[in-house]
């Protein structure tokens, strides 16, 4: 067998290219880091392009199902100011606030009753792990960005304040209301969202006006079940029943319309 003799290169000269195990190794040294696989680029011609299919609208916070039974999602995070009322029960506040944090936003909650959100915090690590409740009034600036998106909810009774912290991108801000109450016309013009529970019906033919709902919709609102919301856009109208986790049962309890 012939032995190639080896000549070490004088300093300063290129070294001759080393096999792949020792090129990773001298990378790995100089800490430039692990070289990745060689893959062809992936490319798509014009003529297909239509049939690339992206989930493009159907991200958020899973509120419940529709009348047929498929997910009702709220697109809550949004790049551009996004206010929600619901007039209803704070079992589902605390649902939605809860499923926010879920999928990584961060909640502040602004309440005249913090001990009906305290469990909550514990069960979430003590305010550590995406949850904050807070007097009336002093709801710090949130800092929300594309990265840790906020939602502010305002549980302050039948006549909340004007809040400090408003909508803005990526913060969004949902006033819980437990009935109809007379700054609700208000409220529902600024809504981008609304959601309604079951109400009187007095309230239902007040909202029915408000709103513009059919008298289909007005006539459905006194007998809503408990866990049931019509939520309403400027175009759109969806009934959606709220169905709890069994750890959500566990902290909250079962759907409930009254407090």
């Amino acid at each position: 067998m012939t032995t190639v003799p080896t000549t070490s290169a004088p300093p300063g000269a290129d070294a001759p290219a080393a096999s792949g195990p020792r090129r990773a190794a001298e990378l790995l040294r100089r800490g430039l880091g692990l070289i990745g696989p060689r893959h062809g680029r992936h490319g798509l011609p014009v003529q297909q392009l239509e049939a690339l299919a992206l989930p493009i609208g159907d991200d958020g916070v899973v509120a419940g199902v529709d009348s047929e039974g498929q997910p009702a999602v709220l697109g809550i995070n949004r790049p551009t100011p996004y206010d929600v009322v619901l007039i209803g029960g704070l079992w589902t506040a605390q649902v939605l606030a809860l499923r926010s944090a879920a999928t990584g936003a961060r909640v502040a909650v602004e309440t005249g009753r913090p001990q009906a959100w305290m469990q909550m915090v514990h069960a979430m690590g003590g305010g550590q792990n995406g949850l904050s409740v807070y007097d009336v009034g002093r709801v710090p600036p949130q800092g929300a960005s594309a990265g840790t998106p906020v939602l502010v909810v305002r549980d302050c009774g039948m006549r909340p304040p004007r809040g400090r912290v408003v909508s803005g991108p990526w913060q969004s801000v949902l006033t819980l209301l437990p009935y109809l109450s007379p700054v609700a016309p208000r409220l529902l013009r600024q809504a981008r969202l609304a959601g309604i529970q079951r109400v009187s019906p007095d309230e239902a033919a007040e909202l029915g006006r408000t709103m513009g709902l059919s008298r289909t919709e007005v006539e459905s609102l006194p007998a809503l079940p408990d866990g049931v919301t019509l939520w309403c856009t400027d175009r759109d109208r969806q009934y959606v029943l709220t169905q709890p986790t069994d750890a959500e049962i566990g902290l909250l309890g079962t759907p409930r319309r009254m407090d």
